[in-house]
């Protein structure tokens, strides 16, 4: 069950850097939002590169999932293949093909063969929904916990996250020790790039199902998302510790090699070891477009440029997907090759127009070359579709500080305290600051002294901040 969420986990999402100081700096390979990760009918076992939930992956996991699918009515969706096989499906792992919607399948429990690991956020998802269901027996709980997973799936395909969120823990609070609902949970907080709640999420998983290679690759590609504020020597560390523990779970997954490596490269490794477990994962499937394009990263961060260019090739080529362009292009964008990630997430938002992941670096790109327009108008996209994405109000406000708008920059980053996490308020400190150099530039030190202030409530460590407060209240 959680294989095919390996798929999808493929998203790839380089971790390279996310910089969100600049926000737009080269990136992470985000995703799972684009179905990344997938889902697809649990099995006792599970398929080998396919997860299709988390990083990027291909359809491996649903020919995997084509028997498990008569057997259980909903899957996880798109998680781990979207980060291993050029996410078959997804970004910034590897994903290739992923489809987008998977059901959270019924997974069987299966030994333990680990301690489950703690969480290391402070903020856990909200408390779970609870309901009055009466006097039920064992029965109508099954049917009630099957429909709430069901809708669910239906309602995270349509980019309806609030109902899924609600659908999802209607189904926790029914049946707490089956791992589908937090498995969804962790889905749908992925595809928002909200990483602290999905981490949170697939610890969770890990600790109902401490088999499950899939759960394994999804951890390992939410701790190489960029958390601001946190040691990410020790995420990426861990990163590499639970990818190695998928292979050894399942050592055919080709999601699971993939993911390896982008933990090794975040970690700094970039030598032959890295470079092995992507080309181990196109070995395990040659049509892992994810996996192509972190080789093709890797290769020419150690000046094979041709042999770079080669596998690039091989990237766009096997991204016929909506989850596994964006991967790709995620992927790219991390080498600044914003055009060509231009026509790759154009073609996915042809397909999916309410894509937030698509919709988010298509901004992102935009605003790198200069189409402030076009990019404001995307950004806004993205929010109407994912209003709880910190990233995508970042980026706007940062757009609109470019723009020396910054009334408007300050209004949109107000919005994102609303959504703001504990490990995002340095972050959204910087940007505000950037607005009160803005108004300061102008001559308007009473908008720069109340923007200081607000960035000083985020972050008050910062003396610099004091040092601008002080300088605006006295002009």
């Amino acid at each position: 069950m959680i294989k095919d969420a390996t798929k999808i986990f493929r998203l790839g999402f380089l971790l390279i850097s996310f910089a969100f100081t600049p926000l737009f700096a080269a990136g992470q390979d985000l995703g799972s939002n684009n179905g990344l990760f997938r889902a697809s009918n649990p099995t006792t076992k599970t398929t080998s590169t396919a997860k299709k939930t988390a990083p990027k992956p291909k359809s491996a996991s649903e020919k995997s999932s084509s028997a498990k699918k008569e057997s259980a009515k909903s899957t996880k969706k798109d998680t781990a293949k979207s980060t291993a096989k050029s996410n078959s499906k997804s970004g910034s792992s590897s994903k290739n093909s992923v489809k987008p919607r998977t059901e959270v399948a019924k997974s069987t429990p299966k030994p333990v063969v680990q301690q489950p690991t703690k969480a290391i956020i402070n903020r856990p998802p909200q408390n779970d929904i609870i309901i009055n269901v009466g006097q039920k027996t064992s029965g109508d709980f099954d049917e009630l916990f099957e429909q709430s997973i069901d809708e669910g799936n239906t309602a995270r395909d349509e980019r309806n996250y609030s109902g899924a969120e609600s659908a999802y823990r209607r189904a926790q609070s029914l049946k707490p020790r089956d791992s589908r609902a937090i498995y969804g949970l962790g889905n749908l907080y992925s595809d928002q790039q909200r990483w602290e709640e999905a981490e949170y999420a697939y610890r969770q998983a890990i600790q109902l199902e401490p088999n499950s290679p899939d759960a394994h690759i999804a951890l390992s590609f939410v701790l190489t998302q960029p958390v601001v504020g946190s040691n990410l020597g020790d995420r990426y560390s861990e990163a590499v510790k639970m990818a190695r523990m998928a292979i050894q779970l399942d050592d055919a997954n080709a999601v699971g090699y993939d993911q390896l490596g982008v933990a090794l490269e975040l970690s700094g490794i970039i030598e032959m070891e890295t470079q092995n477990a992507y080309r181990k994962a196109v070995q395990l499937d040659p049509n892992f477009a994810l996996a192509y394009a972190h080789l093709g990263r890797l290769l020419r961060r150690n000046g094979l440029i041709n042999e770079s260019e080669v596998a690039y090739k091989d990237a766009i080529r096997f991204a016929s997907d909506v989850p596994t362009m964006i991967l790709v292009a995620d992927v790219m964008q991390s080498q600044q090759r914003f055009p060509q990630s231009e026509q790759l997430l154009r073609r996915a938002l042809s397909e999916d127009p309410k894509n937030p992941t698509a919709l988010f670096l298509l901004g992102r790109a935009l605003t790198i070359r200069g189409s402030y327009d076009e990019a404001e108008k995307v950004l806004k996209s993205s929010l109407d579709v994912s209003p709880n994405s910190f990233v995508s109000y970042a980026l706007l406000g940062s757009l609109y500080t470019r723009r020396n708008q910054f009334e408007n920059a300050e209004a949109i980053l107000m919005k994102a305290l609303q959504v703001i996490s504990v490990n995002e308020r340095k972050r959204l400190a910087q940007e505000f600051e950037m607005v009160g150099d803005g108004f300061l530039k102008v001559g308007k030190s009473k908008d720069a002294a109340r923007v200081y202030r607000q960035a000083l409530s985020l972050d008050a460590s910062k003396s610099l901040l004091t040092s601008k407060l002080n300088k605006a209240q006295k002009s």
